[in-house]
C-alpha cells in the first residue's frame, strides 16, 4: 500500500515538474519574439533623435568642411574621411529646427550614415545614447507636424517622459532634384 502512495506522489511531481518546464519554455518564446530597433540618439537644437544603428557606420567629431558651390543650403559640403569623399548635411537646416553650433566650433558631431548606396554625414549637436525599443512602442510620426517636418520624420517613440522624433534616411539622403 505504501508503495503505491510514493507512485502516485511521485506521478503528481513529474507532473507539476512537466507542467511548469512547459510554462517556463512558453514564457522565454515569447520573451524572444519581442522585435527590438535600435536607435542612436542625438540632439539638435533642444530635440532628440534618433536614427536606426544599422545605418550608423560612424561617428565623427572635430572634422573640416570643404564647401562647394552650387548645392543645396543643407549640403554643408564634403570631407574626407579616410579618402572616401562623404557629403556633409546640415539636419538642423533640413528639419528646420534652430541649432546653437556653427561648424567652426570643434564641438561638432558627425554621425556617418548609409541608407541604400548613399553615404552622408549628418550633422548634430550633440551625440546621445543607443537604445533597444519595441518596435511595436514605435508611432507615426505626430499630425501635428507641418508637412515638410513629418515627411523627415519616420516615426516617433517615447523613451523615459521625452518624445523622440525618428529621422527618415531615405527622404533626408533623397539625391538632389528626385521627387519622392
Amino acid at each position: 500500500m505504501r508503495a503505491q502512495q510514493y507512485d502516485d506522489a511521485d506521478e503528481q511531481i513529474q507532473k507539476i515538474l512537466r507542467e511548469r518546464a512547459a510554462s517556463l519554455a512558453q514564457a522565454e518564446s515569447e520573451e524572444q519574439a519581442v522585435e527590438t530597433r535600435g536607435l542612436l540618439l542625438f540632439l539638435v537644437g533642444d530635440e532628440t533623435y534618433a536614427v536606426d544603428v544599422e545605418h550608423v557606420r560612424e561617428i565623427v567629431n572635430g572634422f573640416t568642411v570643404t564647401r562647394i558651390p552650387c548645392v543645396p543650403s543643407h549640403v554643408l559640403g564634403v570631407i574626407n574621411v579616410r579618402g572616401e569623399i562623404v557629403s556633409v548635411v546640415d539636419l538642423a537646416a533640413v528639419l528646420g529646427s534652430a541649432s546653437s553650433r556653427t561648424l567652426e566650433q570643434e564641438e561638432s558631431s558627425g554621425i556617418i550614415v548609409r541608407f541604400d548606396e548613399v553615404t552622408a554625414m549628418l550633422v548634430v549637436d550633440e551625440i546621445g545614447d543607443i537604445i533597444d525599443v519595441p518596435t511595436a512602442s514605435i508611432e507615426p510620426p505626430l499630425s501635428s507636424l507641418d508637412r515638410a517636418h513629418a515627411e523627415m520624420v519616420s516615426g516617433s517613440v517615447y523613451q523615459d517622459g521625452r518624445l523622440i522624433a525618428i529621422v527618415n534616411l531615405g527622404r533626408i539622403l533623397q539625391p538632389v532634384g528626385e521627387s519622392a
